[in-house]
């Protein structure tokens, strides 16, 4: 498994697939990053390049998530429900959206000693940090900035604002990532074409804009007794898998993703997922992989589209122990 680090020289927009303006994505979603990889691709090799990414477990991402110097945050495991009788520490473990690695491990393996270090003092901009947090510590800030519409009939315009994300200096998003071996090269090449071309809206501005960095030698301790699979991406089952999870004892949410195709007024067809975080528990021992799905077709739209358009709905899964403190 590959990690990098995207380290933002600009800041960034990515809506939610409901409107272009208002609240803006922190992170990465794994769909949105496979379709940007997949578009870059496309800029720099060409569609026979793109169509070996599409292919079942060619490439498969996580979500980008947040970083702040060495330490990683993952995505709060959803089966974590640890033992807190404090009404306040449970306002604080709301807040938690992300953890870091040492926590996780520990998470996976079904260790519930972990509320005492449930406290403000450790917790920033919704990360579960390791260390308590100083007073220079920020990993991003947001700012609302506006914009001007203008009707071309009427001439008439019209302000409206939209949220940047910005990261601190040591401070920024990475992923993790399972690749043929033989497509590596040109997946390398791809994500740094991409930070110089950038991900979110105003691209042409100068936004959204990184350079990529390898994590190396990074590994992730995953449980030693596991029964159930935790997710780092979006997940949307195949028709076999969707059979094979046991709904009562998984831990999950679900999100609907849709939008617009970049640079058009169509819309895609909308799909519902399994969101990050998801504790999946399976009668099988392998685990699940997801699918790719069409979302348009190239032929209901000849003169808007010149290829099909997908969503990626496959995912990277490391072995848990399921049940919430990790009872069965």
């Amino acid at each position: 498994m590959k990690a990098y680090k995207l380290k933002f020289h600009s800041s960034f927009h990515l809506d939610s697939g409901t409107a272009v303006d208002g609240p803006s994505e922190f992170f990465i979603k794994s769909d949105t990053l496979f379709s940007a990889v997949c578009s870059a691709a496309n800029k720099f090799y060409g569609s026979q390049i793109v169509e070996a990414f599409l292919q079942p477990s060619a490439i498969i991402l996580s979500s980008a998530f947040p970083y702040l110097n060495e330490e990683l945050f993952f995505p709060k495991p959803l089966n974590y429900y640890p033992h807190i009788d404090d009404y306040e520490m449970i306002k604080e473990f709301k807040k938690i959206k992300f953890l870091s690695k040492d926590y996780l491990e520990l998470i996976l393996q079904g260790d519930e000693e972990l509320s005492q270090f449930i406290k403000k003092d450790f917790i920033l901009n919704g990360c579960w940090k390791k260390k308590k947090v100083e007073n220079d510590d920020l990993i991003f800030m947001t700012n609302e900035n506006p914009h001007i519409v203008v009707d071309r009939i009427t001439n008439s315009t019209q302000i409206f604002y939209k949220t940047e994300v910005y990261f601190a200096k040591d401070a920024g998003l990475f992923f993790l990532a399972s690749i043929n071996e033989n497509l590596l090269p040109k997946f390398e090449t791809v994500l740094r074409f991409l930070g110089d071309e950038g991900v979110g809206a105003d691209r042409t501005t100068g936004k959204g804009l990184f350079e990529v960095e390898e994590i190396t030698d990074f590994s992730i301790r995953p449980a030693a007794n596991a029964n159930s699979f935790y997710s780092l991406s979006l997940y949307f089952p195949t028709r076999e898998e969707f059979d094979t999870i046991l709904p009562k004892e998984s831990f999950y949410d679900l999100e609907i993703r849709k939008g617009w195709v970049s640079k058009s007024t169509i819309r895609r067809k909308a799909l519902r997922m399994f969101t990050e975080g998801s504790v999946i528990k399976t009668i099988s021992s392998i685990p699940p992989l997801g699918s790719i799905q069409k979302v348009l077709s190239k032929k209901d739209f000849p003169e808007d589209l010149e290829t099909d358009i997908f969503r990626n709905g496959q995912a990277l899964f490391i072995p848990a122990s399921g049940g919430a403190n990790g009872s069965s």
